[in-house]
């Protein structure tokens, strides 16, 4: 029993190495107040009533011990602020050390709460986002944490869908734009398992939109993962999302992805943010930038494009007779990475009034840019569409496909009024 006792009470990993800093910062903190202590025993005040030769030996004796111990100070301070080294963690001993953080925040929650204070709240948030990751460099959080009122429900989705004001009628033909964000891609670019690997999970893209209440709320607009097989610097097959994702302030990118082990087990592959900063100022073209998160046992890049003056396009493709073999792409003259909107070797089928199920149907556009759209069969028939930007209505498009007829139609919207 007691035995059982000690070994449930056995300090984390972490609690381990903690206990040896504490250690370490208390040697180092006695060797500073010897110091102190010898440089006010060898003043002369303190030498009254010593002849000439036992106050320079006094002197001497203590010069000597002090350069001793200051040489013990420089030896020993650099490791009182060195970053640990969670390099000899093992999986097991991360997630118990995650565990920890999460009860003492729980517990932190509970207590605050005991206490009436009206603010205990916020630490509930943080036990709902506390993780700890060596890859993080130890405490990290894992999802956005930033929402400063109660309500807030992390996985809340987005009641805003696309096409918002594709009915609205602008007298003088002028309409507000905002910059947006288009999520290029998301890639495994580094695997502590190697490849392939079979992943699965999810991808939140969140922005931030003030409608509810005049509350400046942040939405998920889910960008799920389907179960693949993914080889080297392959991308992740991304549908959505649903709607044009704009750039007021910061947006995040949530990783919650998974993978399948040879025994059928799930292990955690991501699970982390990162922040796309939102702008300080004007800016004066599009642009294609990277950001990455290593967490777990991967690094994860996520490519993206930060769109200047955007409205949001919403496309829909049919095809008659009801099937299509091949893939459909997105793109803008600024921007020349493609958006998969849709590959019948991993998407959905066609329906049987011929409407393809997109992956991907919304696009964010310059409105001085074309949004170009291509169809290209397996066979290499191939059709491209060019469409103008606007701030409403639609515009159909129906072109030859090899024996097929195909018509593209875009929805155009403005997305914050």
């Amino acid at each position: 029993m007691l035995e059982a006792e000690t070994k449930a009470k056995a300090p984390t990993w972490v609690e381990a190495h903690e206990m040896e800093a504490r250690a370490m910062q208390e040697r180092v903190s006695l060797i500073l107040k010897k110091i102190g202590d010898l440089s006010v025993a060898t003043k002369d005040e303190n030498l009254l009533g010593m002849s000439e030769a036992e106050r320079e030996a006094k002197k001497a004796a203590a010069k000597e011990e002090r350069v001793a111990l200051l040489a013990e100070f420089h030896r020993l301070a650099p490791e009182v602020d060195k970053v640990p080294d969670y390099s000899g963690m093992s999986e097991a001993e991360r997630a118990a050390e995650a565990e920890r953080m999460k009860q003492q925040a729980m517990e932190k929650a509970r207590s605050l709460k005991l206490e009436g204070n009206p603010y205990f709240w916020l630490q509930e948030r943080v036990a709902a986002v506390v993780d700890f990751d060596p890859k993080q460099g130890g405490r990290y959080y894992n999802r956005f944490h930033y929402a400063d009122y109660p309500e807030f429900d992390l996985d809340d989705e987005s009641p805003l869908g696309p096409m918002r004001f594709t009915d609205t009628v602008y007298e003088t033909n002028r309409f507000k734009v905002c910059e947006a964000v288009n999520i290029l891609s998301v890639k495994i670019a580094c695997s502590d398992v190697g490849f392939p690997i079979q992943v699965y999970g999810t991808v939140i893209a969140r922005d931030s939109i003030d409608h509810v209440a005049n509350k400046h709320m942040e939405f998920p607009s889910s960008i799920l993962v389907s179960i693949r097989m993914r080889m080297e610097d392959e991308p992740l097959i991304l549908t959505g999302p649903k709607r044009g994702l704009v750039l007021f302030d910061d947006n995040y990118v949530e990783t919650n992805l998974k993978i399948m082990d040879h025994e059928g087990q799930d292990r955690e592959l991501s699970k982390g943010i990162l922040m796309i900063r939102g702008l300080t100022g004007p800016l004066n073209k599009c642009e294609v930038e990277r950001r990455s998160v290593a967490t777990r046992l991967s690094t994860v890049d996520v490519m993206y494009a930060v769109v200047e003056r955007a409205v949001e396009a919403t496309i829909t493709v049919r095809v008659l007779p009801a099937e299509f073999d091949g893939i459909i792409t997105a793109h803008t003259t600024s921007i020349q990475e493609r958006l998969v909107l849709y590959d019948s070797k991993v998407a959905g089928d066609v329906t049987g009034d011929g409407v393809i199920q997109l992956m991907r149907s919304v696009v964010s556009v310059n409105v001085k840019d074309m949004l170009i759209i291509e169809a290209k069969t397996h066979r290499g028939e191939t059709v491209r569409n060019e469409f103008t930007p606007r701030g409403n209505k639609e515009r159909k498009v129906v072109s030859t496909l090899g024996a097929i007829k195909m018509r593209m139609k875009v929805a155009w919207s403005i997305m914050d009024p």
